[in-house]
């Protein structure tokens, strides 16, 4: 099946690279509404490099040892055909020619979603609907050790008996997941760049407040994202290989209702409904308001038909785990895997922080998703 994507909020996927204004120029372009928009212009710097005389050679070299170097001071003039890339800049506050940003995955230049982030996120959402008290009984049993940490051996245990036959020597054998395969998606051509804090959980009346180290200024600490920015409509494949008489002599039969895409859909919209729910009794608890606005109306566009799903950085414990689903259902088993997890003791939600883009005060990396035959 062809699915598409609706990009509801920013989402971030890294590369694991970061750079500074040492690999960019900061310009200015017209938006095709006509307005002026901020932007930078990621540059190849070795190609301008070889491009350059001696002499600058060793200027440049020099000054690349300088933490604050701005490669659009040095070269003002510096051509467009050293460009890799444009980005919309969305920041609030000025990005500083020491601050990094951290580069969104990419092919050619472009970004896209992996269809390994997506697939982690539908397995996830799989093993969330899954889980019964049964199951949850069986983690703090025979998974978590006395100090409340996981025992690898036996949670690898534990996943094989979900997703993997009776059969199967180890889970990466003859897991069922195996059968399901989902492509990237197609590539949009610009990052947008958001400055991203983090918002506390407080018990001040009608406040929250900020990530800071600064307790004089209380500045918000700020980390800079390449972002697939909201609005962005993207598409990948996703296929159900299934065959009989292969899940049969391999043990799997049991389990095909896992990757059948009508259940896929069901299952990713019940745990994005407890997502979503969990998301809106946060904010209510600690009056974000702003959280609670953009959660309400999430929740009524998640749907069986076209679910909204998590991807991507800054997507959170309870996103990326089934946490919710264990404390829905046992409270002191989530306590547990809460100390094993972080080990601190505090009076709020946990987690207690969400990241929040300054502009838009949007929450990373939600979507929505629309199935149709190929």
């Amino acid at each position: 099946m062809k699915c598409n994507i609706k990009v509801l909020s920013p989402i971030h996927i890294g590369s694991g690279e970061k750079y500074t204004a040492s690999e960019y120029v900061k310009s200015k372009a017209k938006t095709n509404k006509g307005n002026i928009s901020n932007i930078i212009k990621r540059m190849d710097v070795s190609s301008y490099f070889s491009s350059l005389d001696e002499n600058k050679k060793d200027d440049l070299l020099r000054d690349l040892s300088n933490p604050n170097f701005n490669l659009g001071n040095f070269d003002s003039r510096i051509s467009n055909s050293y460009v890799k890339y444009k980005a919309i800049d969305k920041t609030k506050k000025e990005i500083y020619p020491s601050q990094e940003i951290a580069e969104a995955i990419k092919t050619l230049n472009e970004l896209y979603i992996p269809g390994s982030s997506i697939k982690g996120a539908i397995k996830t959402a799989i093993l969330f609907n899954e889980l019964d008290g049964r199951l949850i009984s069986k983690i703090s049993k025979n998974i978590l050790s006395d100090n409340d940490s996981v025992i690898k051996k036996n949670y690898g245990r534990f996943m094989k008996d979900i997703f993997a036959s009776n059969k199967a020597p180890t889970l990466a054998q003859w897991d069922i997941m195996k059968f399901l395969q989902v492509s990237d998606t197609n590539t949009i051509k610009s990052p947008t760049i958001y400055d991203v804090a983090t918002v506390m959980a407080s018990f001040k009346w009608g406040d929250n407040e900020f990530y800071s180290k600064n307790k004089r200024t209380h500045e918000p600490i700020l980390i800079y994202l390449e972002t697939i920015s909201r609005g962005n409509k993207l598409s990948f494949e996703i296929r159900n290989h299934y065959d009989y008489d292969i899940f049969k002599r391999l043990g799997l039969d049991d389990k095909k209702h896992l990757i059948d895409i009508k259940n896929i859909k069901r299952y990713i919209f019940n745990f994005s409904k407890s997502l979503i729910r969990n998301e809106i009794e946060f904010s209510e608890d600690y009056e974000i308001d702003y959280l609670n606005k953009f959660y309400l109306n999430l929740e009524k566009q998640n749907s069986i038909d076209n679910p909204v799903l998590r991807v991507g950085g800054g997507s959170g414990f309870l996103a990326t785990t089934v946490g919710l689903k264990i404390k829905d259902n046992d409270e002191r088993i989530f306590e547990r895997i809460r100390k094993g997890t972080r080990g601190k003791t505090y009076d709020y939600s946990f987690p207690k922080s969400r990241k929040i883009t300054q502009d838009g005060e949007m929450p990373l990396g939600w979507i929505q998703l629309s199935f149709g035959e190929v």
